[in-house]
């Protein structure tokens, strides 16, 4: 009898446990077909919109998405569109929402293509482009535009004869715009006038979060509030309002309805006001090209590290390879905010008594970082 009761005990025990990490419900995938060719899926538990381009011989997929055990699932999804095999993947920028799958398509044999500046974080990246690129694939062409907007890696995607334009995160149809990791407002502007100078009125657009598909009406509503947005926060701030006085604005309020639905979290709200601040509108100062240009070179930090200062439309870059890249403020001459970041995040040039540039301080936020010019 005790042993029957010891057996109920453990099967009540193994059928009532918590399921393993292996015995997990497999993900579902909304998904809708543009085409013969062409699939846009979304995970039920990721938001992010990924392209599914099946040619004559080979598969392209556009941001295949990041997040736990999405990987399998993703490649199981698309295996019950096309069997053939996964030849390029390519990365609108480097988050992990949208590159967090590289590697292992990648090790399935795909080639991974990015803007060049991908160089600089910590996504995979093969095969690179500047400022444009294509590939052929029968009758379609895919051609590949990049502007600074989102990120410093940002990337169109346009499928010419589908008529299809992958934008990432510079749009999305459930947040606010995001363009504090890269080109600031002005890139953003830009960006979305390429992708409204793309293809005719029935060109769809894909965003990378929120509904699967978007039309170019869309886009221009989305561009001008974009616009009032980033206008509305200059204007308080010229009137010297602070982001916690800003949050009550009855303007900024209902244009984050716009973007956002009535659900409008409060501290997301500030700190989005935050960023549009430190990314576009911290009060600089003018330097001339020469000047910038004694700053350029390699910095080495005690621990072996090293950053590149480099020169780029009449602004200087800190990047690192495998890491990171920010554009530089001016706030003096020798010290420069880190675009788009918090405060006490900047640098600190230091010279010698003839003016020659001797090192740097990195202040990350945390620590101060001391580095030597080579």
């Amino acid at each position: 009898m005790k042993l029957v009761s010891v057996c109920l005990l453990v099967l009540s025990m193994i059928l009532t446990a918590p399921k393993s990490i292996d015995s997990e419900a497999k993900t579902s995938f909304i998904k809708q077909k543009i085409n013969e060719r062409l699939y846009i899926l979304k995970a039920s538990n990721y938001n992010t919109n990924i392209g599914i381009f099946v040619s004559n011989d080979e598969i392209v997929l556009v941001d295949p998405m990041s997040g736990f055990n999405n990987h399998e699932n993703l490649l199981d999804e698309i295996r019950t569109i096309s069997d053939k095999p996964i030849k390029y993947v390519i990365n609108t920028h480097n988050h992990l929402d949208h590159s967090g799958a590289n590697e292992f398509f990648k090790d399935l044999g795909a080639t991974i293509i990015s803007q060049s500046n991908s160089e600089y974080t910590s996504a995979l990246h093969q095969r690179t482009f500047d400022n444009s690129f294509s590939l052929e694939f029968g009758d379609e062409t895919v051609e590949l535009f990049h502007i600074s907007a989102h990120t410093f890696n940002d990337a169109l995607v346009y499928f010419k004869e589908s008529n299809v334009i992958f934008m990432g995160d510079t749009y999305m149809t459930n947040s606010y715009p995001h363009f504090y990791y890269g080109g600031g407002s002005t890139g953003l502007v830009e960006i979305i006038a390429k992708t409204l100078s793309l293809g005719d009125e029935q060109t769809l657009v894909i965003p990378a979060h929120g509904k699967l598909t978007s039309t170019k009406a869309e886009l221009e509503t989305y561009k001008s509030n974009s616009e009032k947005w980033i206008h509305r926060i200059s204007e308080l701030h010229r009137e010297g309002l602070s982001t916690d006085q800003m949050i009550h604005d009855k303007e900024l309020a209902r244009l984050s309805t716009l973007f956002n639905g009535t659900q409008v979290n409060s501290a997301r709200f500030k700190q989005t006001i935050e960023k549009t601040i430190a990314v576009d509108l911290i009060k600089s100062i003018s330097l001339s090209d020469d000047f910038l240009s004694l700053y350029t070179g390699t910095y080495t930090y005690q621990d072996g590290m090293k950053d590149e200062i480099v020169l780029m439309n009449e602004h200087l870059f800190m990047r690192r390879k495998g890491a990171f890249m920010y554009k530089l403020i001016p706030l003096s001459p020798t010290r420069f905010q880190l675009a788009g970041q918090v405060p006490n995040r900047f640098i600190q040039f230091h010279k010698d008594n003839s003016d020659n540039v001797k090192g740097l301080t990195y202040y990350n936020g945390k620590s101060e970082l001391e580095a030597v010019a080579d």
